[in-house]
């Protein structure tokens, strides 16, 4: 059984939904009608049932449909018999969920090592941390339990780095600033909340802009990793990322877009089980760099020296 307790006032299916953002509204609402679903120690089959505070709703879990391996080309920049570190390109979602039930790295890496379907969680097997659908750039996956606990160690005492570039509307005032704002999840909508929730630490540095000072190119590097940390972060100091639909992109010309949001992990620094530090870059893909090419902003040549 899943076990949660309701904070205020809210329908019982879009708190559930809310809780379980894999699964769609309407498989929650068949699972309340079917009455699986009980609230303080009661069946409710109600799905605009009204909770309140404090509320202990209890669900029994979903079956998790059984993943089916895709025949995906993966770009694999690191590998050893332990962990591996893929390129990931825009467009390609991490694991199922919601409307993404096929073809994702999940099932790609399924494909490229047998066995890894048993590392981990089933419905995201070896993924240890994830990436949005139209960011692009370096992923670390574990290949075994072992090395899948030894990086999710790594995770949660944060020595892991990860460093991003972004293209961002505007000039930040500030040419290096770290913002501490919490985050938390809004039910149903797929973002996130500025102002409450957990803490959340985003460091950037400017870099360049463009000479009109329209835009500016910005390296971003992750102190903790909640959803869409970067993005939301960015969209709150008044300078969202250019392309990016959900958190206030901008109207811009024609020329300054990527058709995707300009955000790209290209650094990644963590520790082999042998005890041996790997650092990792990704250059930046070909439609980010032709986007910085029409708006007269210099491309660096060492993304260490940036």
């Amino acid at each position: 059984m899943l076990n949660f307790t309701a904070e205020n006032k809210e329908r019982l299916d879009k708190f559930l939904a809310g809780q379980i953002p894999a699964v769609s509204r309407g498989k929650v609402q068949k699972a309340i009608k079917d009455g699986r679903v009980l609230v303080n120690g009661k069946k409710i089959i109600e799905t605009d049932f009204s909770l309140h505070a404090n509320d202990q709703v209890e669900l029994a879990e979903f079956e998790k449909e059984e993943l089916k391996p895709s025949n995906i080309d993966l770009k694999v920049v690191y590998e050893n018999d332990d962990v591996a570190v893929i390129d990931k390109p825009a467009g390609l979602v991490v694991h199922p969920g919601a409307g993404n039930t096929e073809d994702t790295l999940a099932q790609a890496l399924m494909t490229r090592y047998p066995g890894i379907e048993k590392v981990g969680d089933p419905h995201r097997p070896g993924i240890v941390h994830r990436l949005d659908e139209d960011t692009s750039g370096l992923i670390l996956i574990a290949k075994n339990q072992p090395a899948l606990e030894f990086l999710k160690q790594q995770f949660q005492d944060r020595t892991v780095e990860k460093e991003y570039l972004a293209l961002v509307h505007g000039v930040p005032v500030k040419r290096h600033e770290i913002i501490n704002v919490p985050l938390e999840k809004v039910p149903l909508k797929q973002k996130m909340r500025v102002g409450s929730g957990k803490e959340a630490i985003t460091e950037y540095f400017v870099k360049t802009s463009d000479p009109s000072g329209q835009f500016s190119l910005i390296r971003v590097k992750l102190h903790t990793g909640r959803t869409h940390q970067i993005r939301a972060h960015l969209a709150h100091i008044g300078h969202p990322i250019l392309g990016d639909k959900i958190y206030g992109d901008r109207p811009a010309s024609a020329k300054a877009s990527a058709g995707r949001q300009f955000l790209h992990a290209h650094r990644l620094k963590f520790q082999l089980i042998d005890g041996t530090w790997l650092e990792l870059e990704s250059e930046l893909p070909v439609e980010l760099r032709e986007v910085l090419s029409k708006l007269n902003i210099a491309i660096p040549n060492l993304f260490r020296n940036l």
